[in-house]
Parts: C-alpha cells; sequence; structure tokens
C-alpha cells in the first residue's frame, strides 16, 4: 500500500507488468514463428495480446493472418473489427462483421447440403 511520504516498493518477482507481458508475447510469437507455426489460433491469440497492450498496427497484422489462415473463423474476423473500433473505425469494423458473417453463412449453408446429399445416399 503506498503511504504518503515513503518510497514505493518495487513490485514484487514475478508479478505481471505490461513491459513483461509484451515480452512474453514477442518471445512466444518468435518461437512460433522460428517453428514456421501457421496457426490461426496463435496468431489471434497473439493478436488478442498485443491489442490488449495497444499495439493496434501489430495487433492487425497478426488478426489479418489469422483471417487469411482461416477465412471460416469468426474469432480473427472479430478481432479485426474490434481493433477498427478501438482506433476509431465503427463503420468499417461494421462492413468487416458483415462481409464475416456472410462468408461463414455460405461455408455454412455449403456444408449443411453436403451433409444432405450424404444422408441420402
Amino acid at each position: 500500500m503506498f503511504v504518503v511520504g515513503q518510497k514505493r516498493k518495487a513490485p514484487p518477482p514475478g508479478a505481471r507488468t505490461a513491459p513483461s507481458a509484451r515480452a512474453r508475447t514477442n518471445t512466444a510469437i518468435a518461437l512460433a514463428l522460428n517453428e514456421n507455426v501457421r496457426n490461426a489460433r496463435l496468431y489471434e491469440a497473439c493478436a488478442h495480446a498485443l491489442h490488449k497492450l495497444g499495439e493496434y498496427k501489430r495487433a492487425m497484422d497478426d488478426a489479418k493472418k489469422a483471417a487469411i489462415i482461416d477465412g471460416n473463423s469468426m474469432a480473427g474476423i472479430m478481432r479485426i473489427a474490434s481493433i477498427l473500433a478501438a482506433t476509431g473505425k465503427p463503420k468499417d469494423a461494421l462492413d468487416v462483421i458483415t462481409k464475416g458473417l456472410n462468408t461463414v453463412n455460405k461455408q455454412a449453408f455449403r456444408y449443411t447440403q453436403m451433409v444432405v446429399q450424404r444422408m441420402s445416399i
């Protein structure tokens, strides 16, 4: 607890701070990229962490990679929309959500048709 007139104590070892969270995120990304991991969930998780740290440009890059790898995933699309909204572009965010829903709905319709065809055989 901070008391007026007393020096602040250093955070306890292992306490999470923004710089250490950023360093851990960068380490995780570097390890994954060194292993040539192309996983949409990994990129979406990195985008989420970077978004929370306020690094919107890097977050948007990773969110776009997630959407490219798995275009049917709403998680990557919603992450892009949330970054756009956070950077003051709500109309663009709404457009991304609309396009994403149309894409996912088309995929769901095709999958449903395929299942119906297999069941009728």
